[in-house]
């Protein structure tokens, strides 16, 4: 059924390839790789289970994580300031759990601001003025996950890049998930997009989100790379405590601070409601259809997609290239496809 799922989505052009990995209990169930990487055009091959895909979004988390480590050896406050941490920022009534909860009130988009550098898309960050008091109305915004990877690297004394190593890719043998890619890296990296509106070339191996490529490729939102495996290691913690390896990587109650809905009561600006942690999206049945209560995940513009489901110890990764050749608008169908791979997992378990 699973397979049957992904093949179709193949053929209706979804998507050119996959990876999908699925663990229960940190036992892996499937392990397959679909399609090609650029269907059937000049210098496709298909797809291999450790292929590298621009994550996207799923960056986000990971910057999450590391603000959370940070949280758990004392050396970040989620209810000070941001402008605590960052000096200069205008948004000075911002706290890191805002950030982390997507209840900022900030609603620049990074996007447009790609043509100013990133001394220009730093500094229009810097200024930008909430929209809303901090708190009130939920938006999934890009700024919120910039500001927190600069709060992470203030905080850490290290670059971003640097700093999501140290404090998570390493600590969970993440070994083939980095900013910017080697170009050793390449021949594993699948393409995201032909641009044809800025950079004029096929994007591949360097970062799909024009704000954070304009960045140089880190920032706090986008621009991790890396493969299905490493994102399975990332899984495990959440679903098992905090723990990993044998040590504890996080404190079990900060996962249950993480994974608790801070959304509650907090409408988007439509005046509808969406579950959300901290740096998690909670129960969202775009891509995870109807998912136990519980589940969480997160999902990236390009066509990947986390989520775990705590009432069956279940992690899923989906891995794809659905902006290949070119985006499409929303609705996303890919994001269906997520919510019909993980409903035949559930009921097959």
């Amino acid at each position: 059924m699973l397979d049957h799922i992904i093949n179709a989505a193949i053929a209706a052009q979804i998507f050119p390839g996959a990876v999908v990995q699925i663990a229960r209990a940190g036992h892996l169930l499937h392990a397959a790789a679909y399609g090609t990487t650029m269907y059937a055009d000049s210098g496709a091959r298909a797809v291999a289970l450790d292929d590298i895909y621009d994550l996207a979004s799923l960056t986000k988390v990971v910057t999450a994580t590391a603000a959370l480590v940070l949280y758990d050896a004392g050396e970040l406050r989620l209810e000070h300031s941001a402008a605590y941490y960052l000096a200069d920022l205008a948004a000075e009534e911002v706290q890191v759990r805002h950030l982390l909860s997507h209840c900022s009130g900030l609603e620049r988009r990074l996007a447009p601001l790609c043509t100013q550098g990133a001394a220009g898309l730093r500094a229009a960050a810097w200024a930008t003025r909430p929209v809303h008091v901090p708190g009130t109305v939920s938006a999934y915004t890009n700024i919120n996950s910039l500001l927190l990877g600069e709060i992470v690297a203030a905080v850490a004394g290290m670059p971003l890049d640097q700093a999501l190593t140290e404090l998570v890719l390493k600590p969970l043998a993440m070994s083939s998930t980095c900013f910017c890619p080697p170009p050793a890296l390449q021949p594993r990296i699948v393409p995201s997009e032909w641009d044809t509106t800025w950079r004029n070339m096929l994007v591949h191996g360097v970062v799909h989100d024009e704000s954070a490529y304009a960045l140089g490729g880190v920032a706090g939102h986008a621009g991790l790379f890396g493969p299905a495996s490493d994102l399975l290691h990332f899984m495990r913690p959440w679903l098992e405590g905090g723990a990993w390896g044998g040590s504890q990587f996080l404190r079990e109650a900060t996962v249950a601070l993480a994974l608790h809905n801070h959304l509650a009561g907090i409408p988007t600006a439509a005046g509808t409601e969406l579950a959300g942690g901290l740096g998690w999206m909670l129960e969202r049945p775009n891509f995870m259809g109807d998912a136990p209560g519980g589940s969480f995940g997160h999902t990236g513009f390009t066509g990947t997609a986390i989520i775990g489901v705590p009432s069956q110890q279940l992690a899923m990764v989906f891995l794809s290239n659905r902006t290949y050749p070119q985006r499409t608008p929303p609705p996303y169908r890919h994001q269906a496809v997520t919510g019909e791979v993980l409903a035949a997992v559930l009921g097959d378990g």
